[in-house]
């Protein structure tokens, strides 16, 4: 049995704070000590963990940033941990801190959404040159491992990809094949401007009313990016309001229960601009539906002809003609490309090949 601490700033309903929790509770059925650490209140996930038996230990009082890296630092070291792991930035860049001038327990730090900015601001210089502490830095896609060997070749003993695992419990809701003649679309992602809403909506003033007509899409997601910053929610609403589309973009907050409502939808959409592996497109795929995404993270591995409809994030004539493109599909086609999308899953991300390529490390 091994002791094994989970850093993070909080257990907010963000991709990289979900997988965090499914590779937690991965360990944690594997008969290992598993621990959680947070530092904000945000404790959406935390009732997850609770339920798998994993404490959470939250440390709320740190606001003054040279002490909560001290803190950090102790609470490591002294935790007789065999091993530390972190999955963000301000995590990774914490776990590599108390690492230094020496440990004894692994330490491995967790890429989720690489891009440029990653290495090239001071900020990521920094951060980047830090990671001469950690042992190993897991990658979620391989497109994020590339970047990072560009930057960094130094690290390339450290680096690994491991894919997402995906869990989606018990799905109980019925799937009607476009119900009421319209194709159901669903978003499940944070409501902030790198997850292009507005871009949505822009492709959405292309298309003709009869078009839109055929069609229906609800987004669910955290309405804050930040404690109390609502910015790009807000203007998400006031665009729709703007051009008349309440009736095909509807605006949900974030909810427990996506799993059982992408089931009930004919395809699932992603339209990041950057994006380490999506977690909503593996769970869509596993839930066997049809995908529309932009070209991120390992788009190649996840959607061909076969099971979806690719479009670019900044090019919204792209993307009415993906949505466009899912709509001339007949229900039989979609269920169709949901089956492909459903074999490609259980071939990338089942729970039994991912829990080993996390023991590996361990």
């Amino acid at each position: 049995m091994l002791r094994i601490l989970f850093l993070a700033a909080d257990l907010c309903s963000g991709g990289a704070e979900r997988q965090m929790v499914t590779v937690a509770r991965l360990l944690k059925k594997e008969g290992n000590d598993v621990i959680v650490y947070c530092y904000d209140e945000a404790d959406f996930y935390a009732p997850i963990l609770q339920d798998a038996g994993i404490p959470v230990v939250w440390e709320l009082e740190l606001k003054n940033y040279f002490k909560r890296i001290l803190n950090v630092r102790r609470f490591i070291r002294k935790g007789k941990y065999d091993a530390v792991i972190s999955f963000l930035p301000t995590c990774n860049f914490l776990n590599d801190v108390a690492a230094i001038g020496g440990h004894s327990w692994k330490v491995i730090t967790g890429e989720r959404s690489s891009r440029e900015s990653t290495f090239t601001t001071r900020r990521g210089k920094l951060f980047g040159w830090l990671q001469r502490y950690t042992d190993y830095i897991v990658c979620n896609s391989q497109n994020a491992c590339n970047m990072w060997r560009k930057y960094h070749p130094d690290y390339s003993d450290k680096m690994k990809v491991i894919y997402n695992c995906v869990q989606l419990g018990d799905i109980q809701s019925a799937y009607e094949q476009k119900k009421g003649g319209k194709l159901h679309v669903i978003v499940a992602a944070t409501y902030q401007y790198l997850k292009n809403p507005l871009g949505l909506v822009d492709a959405l003033t292309k298309m003709t009313e009869e078009e839109r007509s055929h069609l229906t899409i609800d987004w669910y997601g955290r309405m804050e990016i930040m404690r109390g910053d609502t910015k790009a929610y807000d203007d998400t609403v006031a665009a729709v309001s703007t051009n008349h589309l309440e009736d095909v973009l509807i605006l949900h907050p974030d909810t427990n229960d996506i799993a059982n409502k992408m089931n009930q939808a004919d395809a699932v959409m992603l339209l990041s601009k950057f994006e380490g592996l999506p977690n909503v497109i593996c769970e869509g795929m596993l839930i066997g539906k049809p995908i529309i995404m932009t070209r991120v993270s390992d788009y190649q591995t996840l959607v061909s002809e076969e099971n979806g409809c690719l479009c670019d994030a900044d090019n919204p004539q792209t993307i009415k003609g993906a949505l466009l493109q899912m709509c001339s599909k007949s229900p039989k086609q979609l269920i169709e490309m949901g089956e492909k999308s459903r074999e490609k899953a259980i071939e990338l991300f089942s729970d039994e090949h991912i829990t080993k390529q996390w023991e590996s490390l361990l």
